[in-house]
C-alpha cells in the first residue's frame, strides 16, 4: 500500500504472536458482580447485581438493615452483613452499640480505676470495678496481737466496735461452759483478715489515685 493513502498519524501494528492471547489470564470477578434478591415492604424483588444495589443505596432505597439473599443461597441476612455488600454501607449506617450507663457505688464501696487499651480508640478507656469494703491503712499483725491480748481488742483497732464488744462478752459467757476458746480463735482470725483486707483496699486506692 502506498504511504500516501494511509491516514495521518497511524502506525503499523505488529501482529500478535500465535497463542499469546490465550496465555493472558482473565481478570478476577468483581465482588459486586453477583446477584441478590431484596425483601422490601413484604415483597421480594430482583435479582439485582451488586452494582445496581450500590445505586439503590445511594438513592436510599436499600439500607444496611434491608434483608437480602444471594442468588442460589437460602439464608436471608442484613445487607450490611453480606461480605460482598458490606462495602456499600459506611460505618455510620450500622447500628451503634448502646451507651454504657453510669456506675453507681453503694456506700462504703471502693471504686478502682483500670486502664484498658484493647480498643480501636487509641485513647485509654476507663473501667470501674466495685470493691466493697472499708479501705484504711491497717496492720494485720497489730490487729492479731491485740486480739490475742484481749478478745475483741483487734476488732476495736479495725473500727468494728460493736463486733469487738460482742466477742468480749460472748467469750466470757462461753468460758462458763469451757467453750470460750472458740471465740478466742475466731477473734484472732477475724481481726487479722479484716485488717489485711482494709490495708489491701487502701493500697489499691492509693495506686489508682483515688486517695492522695
Amino acid at each position: 500500500m502506498d504511504n500516501e493513502n494511509k491516514p495521518a498519524g497511524t502506525h503499523p501494528v505488529a501482529p500478535a504472536a500465535p497463542g499469546l492471547g490465550a496465555a493472558v489470564p482473565k481478570p478476577p470477578p468483581h465482588p459486586l458482580d453477583g446477584e441478590w434478591y431484596v425483601h422490601l415492604d413484604g415483597q421480594v424483588f430482583g435479582p439485582f447485581t451488586g452494582h445496581q444495589l450500590r445505586g439503590f443505596t445511594q438513592e436510599e432505597r436499600v439500607g444496611a438493615e434491608t434483608q437480602v439473599v444471594r442468588l442460589g443461597a437460602e439464608t436471608w441476612t442484613r445487607a450490611a452483613d453480606d461480605p460482598a455488600l458490606i462495602s456499600l454501607f459506611p460505618r455510620a449506617a450500622l447500628p451503634a452499640p448502646p451507651p454504657a450507663g453510669p456506675v453507681r457505688a453503694e456506700a462504703g464501696a471502693t471504686v478502682v480505676q483500670v486502664t484498658n487499651n484493647i480498643t480501636s480508640d487509641p485513647r485509654p478507656q476507663q473501667v470501674v470495678i466495685l470493691d466493697p469494703g472499708i479501705a484504711k491503712p491497717k496492720s494485720a499483725g497489730t490487729a492479731l496481737i491485740l486480739s490475742i491480748l484481749i478478745v475483741g481488742l483487734g476488732q476495736l483497732y479495725n473500727g468494728q466496735i460493736g463486733k469487738g464488744v460482742l466477742m468480749f462478752f460472748a467469750c466470757i459467757l462461753l468460758w462458763f461452759v469451757l467453750l470460750g476458746w472458740i471465740i478466742n480463735i475466731w477473734s484472732w482470725i477475724d481481726a487479722y483478715q479484716t485488717a489485711k483486707g482494709m490495708n489491701e483496699r487502701y493500697l489499691r486506692n492509693l495506686a489508682a489515685g483515688i486517695i492522695r
